[in-house]
């Protein structure tokens, strides 16, 4: 079935006409940098989106928006004015495509729509692919009693996942006119964005807007409205000290204590949006660093997933995935071994060569089984039937695919399987070390990313990600010793996919306190002093 004889970039939404752009190299036609809601600046900072104004004439849409307001390596860039989405669909006539929406990751305090370049993607598994940004930071998360107006939605201080919730609006509205289907929404995410998906899932508000869930390295994580006014009160003290307002911190106590709610407000509404992302800085993994996703009973039901249980949610088709390494990249950045790792060093410093090593296969195998194991056993208690999918990603940890100094510091990185969903290796060449993305590992990356883009266009036509050509993927059960997640890695030449066992976290835990390799004192440091504080680690 046509939409007619040919597929036009100019198209007409609700809000008023388009021009997007025929992407040669991709044969996909891409609309980048849309509306979907009104700016959230001014008197409309810490609101709930509202809807777009309609334009006059047709608005090109050739490039991508704003990013929302973020600090990239040490400098705050960004724009309230943020709310803008990206669309790509295969250069063709066919209508009724599934759409995957994917939701960057970041920590809820970086990142962009930009970052999951879909062209190809849509292509391959002749989808639409959408991506989004969302505010971020205190402009997406910021929960304080001076601000409150009355309305459940300006107060709850989830505008971020507000604004996620608002663009699934918008697709149920308008992805007709890209030649979608409204009934057939995958939404997705990786790491922060996978967390929000899962979010979107325990919202009553997202009841009805998407039809699958495709999370990536993201676990059940909220947080009590209480945590949330902490936090907004820290970052107030922080900026009445470094606005000049006050000389000291104890002093911001005195200042508050004596302002009215239309007082502070203002001055909170006066202050540049650079100034908040300078205040959180960065957060690691900690979400005491900067609180997010709050359980205020409107838009996250209070007790946040442990309400799931006692909730009727929608059974929806699941896929968990995660990476084998999950914790590398987190591990190399802390402060005890980057001078090391950064000087060439860390190899000739053996007892902290084998505590790095030990950083990153507990921290990853924790990691790992908060974003997949613990995920799927919460969903199957509430919802026993749930079809779920699980998978951990291995490439990179075979013999012969990358340089082994390289395999021992990074190995399957957080974040490592979204190139082979896109096709674009070029954030890997240009911020990894040489010898990662090399002509000598094509051949097995091609075909890893062939039955990876496989599973993934089963699963969004079907909801099964299994399908002819393809090994079998087995469907979760509850048995906590079977084999069913599925292992993706390659050798140089071709993929290699395998059963793997599922991770227990107490066994993790029980396996690091009995490591012959660590002394008392690292076992304590990895628990009180890397891991802790971390989403993964009650440690």
């Amino acid at each position: 079935m046509n939409i007619k004889e040919s597929m036009d970039e100019v198209i007409t939404l609700s809000s008023g006409r388009l021009r997007g752009i025929r992407q040669a190299e991709s044969e996909t036609i891409s609309w980048l940098g849309i509306p979907y809601a009104k700016p959230p600046v001014d008197k409309l900072r810490w609101k709930a989106p509202r809807e777009v104004e309609p334009w006059e004439g047709i608005l090109p849409v050739l490039d991508f928006n704003h990013n929302s307001v973020q600090v990239f390596q040490g400098v705050p860039n960004g724009s309230e004015d943020c709310l803008y989405l990206n669309v790509w669909r295969p250069d063709h006539t066919g209508i009724n495509l599934p759409v995957f929406v994917f939701l960057h990751g970041g920590g809820n305090t970086s990142g962009s729509g930009r970052d999951f370049q879909g062209g190809m993607l849509a292509r391959e598994t002749n989808c639409i692919v959408i991506t989004l940004n969302y505010r971020l930071g205190a402009m997406g998360f910021f929960r304080h009693p001076a601000l409150r107006n009355g309305d459940p939605f300006d107060d709850s201080g989830n505008y971020g996942l507000l604004d996620i919730l608002h663009a699934l609006k918008w697709v149920q509205k308008n992805i007709v006119s890209f030649g979608g289907d409204p009934g057939n929404v995958t939404l997705a995410g990786q790491s922060a964005g996978a967390r929000n998906a899962l979010a979107a899932y325990l919202s009553p508000l997202g009841k009805g807007l998407f039809h699958k869930l495709f999370v990536l390295s993201g676990g059940l994580t909220t947080v009590t409205s209480e945590q949330g006014e902490a936090k907004a009160f820290d970052i107030l003290c922080e900026l009445l000290w470094r606005t000049g307002v006050v000389k000291s911190k104890d002093d911001a106590l005195d200042w508050i204590s004596k302002q009215s709610a239309d007082s502070i407000a203002d001055f909170l509404y006066h202050q540049d949006a650079s100034k908040f992302a300078d205040a959180i800085g960065e957060t690691g993994l900690r979400m005491t660093a900067f609180p997010h996703l709050f359980e205020d009973g409107t838009v996250i039901p209070r007790g946040g997933f442990d309400h799931f249980k006692n909730s009727e949610q929608t059974c929806l088709p699941v896929v968990l995935g995660s990476t084998a390494s999950e914790f590398s990249v987190f591990a190399l950045m802390d402060p005890y071994f980057l001078p090391q790792i950064q000087a060439g060093q860390l190899a000739e410093n053996m007892e902290k060569n084998v505590l790095y090593e030990a950083a990153v296969q507990y921290g990853s195998e924790l990691y790992a089984a908060f974003n997949v194991e613990q995920v799927a056993e919460e969903f199957m208690d509430a919802i026993p039937k749930i079809p779920i999918f699980a998978y951990r990603f291995g490439w990179g940890l075979h013999d012969g695919v990358i340089d082994p100094s390289l395999r021992f510091l990074i190995g399957a990185s957080h974040g490592a399987d979204l190139p082979f969903y896109t096709g674009d290796f070029s954030f890997v060449e240009q911020n990894f070390p040489k010898g990662t993305i090399t002509e000598n590992n094509e051949p097995g990356r091609r075909a890893l990313t062939t039955i990876m883009r496989g599973y993934l266009g089963r699963f969004l036509y079907s909801g099964d990600p299994n399908g002819e050509g393809l090994p079998t993927w087995k469907r979760w059960t509850i048995s906590p010793q079977s084999n069913e997640i599925l292992s993706l890695g390659a050798s140089k030449e071709e993929a290699i996919v395998q059963s793997h066992p599922k991770l227990s976290m107490n066994e993790i835990l029980s396996r690091m306190d009995h490591d012959a390799r660590l002394s008392a004192e690292q076992r304590s440091w990895l628990k009180t002093q890397l891991f802790a504080g971390r989403f993964f680690c009650n440690c």
